[in-house]
């Protein structure tokens, strides 16, 4: 066992479904899992994906890697995850979960007393999260997002630990990395968190707006398999690719009226500081506010819905 989640035998593969005992709120829901048992020791490493509902990208590939991977080619043990927001998935809950109305990826290290939300993030980490060596989420834009691929990590302070998460980040084959947290944005994301617990983890993002786009699933499919080959989960030589490009900081704007929103620049769209990214009008068309670029840098995902509440989030910026 790893905490909730039977691991089988040596050699197999294993699915099913696990809750959080004790904790009647949580146990109301079970949580897929596929587990795999290598015949060599290895590494251990946990996949995990969907804690943002409608994020189908992360959740669709972690579903088929757990159908593709050979438990004859893993060494260790390998866990995946699918679907990390239960509550949120069938009611295609966008950014929250229903319970709480709070983003689960803003909540760790949770608290065993606190919220549904908060409770959740607290057994997830220290039953599954932190007996893990190596761990990957899988993200994609939300179901109003667009963006183009990166990976993300947290340094944590341990050199040896740093390299490790830097060299999986290498090896997902992405064109961007950022290694800080947003510019305003709450802390509390599962995997820095679980960086500075001791376990090498990354986030990855591909696909968007809700849709499954097959280049988008192959892209996390291809980019894991190829972290498990390097960090020895999985039997093979890993594809060598071309390691992403950092980024400095991460710039999220967000709307100082609420508006409709115009969006005038291009996910992947390099920018430089006081370009114009977009405008808001009100719902006569009256111009209300310009946005322009605070650093020169790159697009890297941008709100697809126009009806932005004062605050909203518009687009994030990897600044160059």
């Amino acid at each position: 066992m790893i905490g909730p989640i039977p691991i089988p035998a040596a050699g197999e593969r294993a699915t099913g479904r696990f809750t959080f005992a004790g904790d009647a709120g949580l146990a109301r829901y079970e949580w897929p899992y596929i587990a795999f048992a290598g015949a060599s020791r290895g590494p251990t490493f946990l996949v995990t994906a969907g804690i943002h509902a409608a994020e189908y990208t992360g959740i669709e590939a972690a579903i088929r890697l757990g159908r593709s991977l050979d438990p004859r080619e893993v060494r260790g043990t390998i866990v995946i995850i699918p679907l990390l927001n239960r509550p949120g998935f069938y009611e295609r809950s966008i950014y929250v979960n229903p319970e709480d109305n709070d983003n689960l990826n803003r909540l760790f290290p949770g608290d065993a007393k606190g919220t549904w939300g908060q409770r959740f993030a607290h057994h997830l980490l220290t039953e599954i999260v932190v007996r893990f060596e190596h761990s990957i989420d899988l993200h994609a834009g939300d179901l109003i997002e667009e963006l183009t691929p990166f990976v993300g990590y947290r340094e944590s302070g341990d050199a040896t630990r740093d390299e490790r998460m830097r060299a999986m980040a290498n090896a997902y084959g992405a064109k961007w990395v950022v290694k800080s947290g947003a510019t305003g944005e709450r802390p509390g994301m599962m995997y820095a968190v679980a960086a500075q617990r001791g376990v090498a983890a990354i986030l990855a993002e591909s696909g968007g707006r809700g849709l499954l786009i097959e280049e988008d699933v192959a892209r996390h499919v291809r980019g894991v398999t190829n972290i498990l080959r390097a960090v020895g989960s999985l039997a093979g030589e890993p594809e060598r690719v071309a390691p992403p490009r950092a980024v400095k900081s991460f710039e999220w704007l967000r709307s100082p009226v609420e508006g409709i929103f115009h969006c005038r620049v291009a996910v992947a769209q390099e920018v430089r500081t006081g370009d114009v990214v977009g405008d808001l009008t009100d719902l006569v068309g009256e111009p209300l506010a310009t946005v322009t670029a605070p650093t020169d840098g790159v697009v890297l995902f941008s709100v697809t819905s126009p009806a932005i509440k004062k605050d909203g989030l518009l687009l994030g910026i990897g600044a160059l």
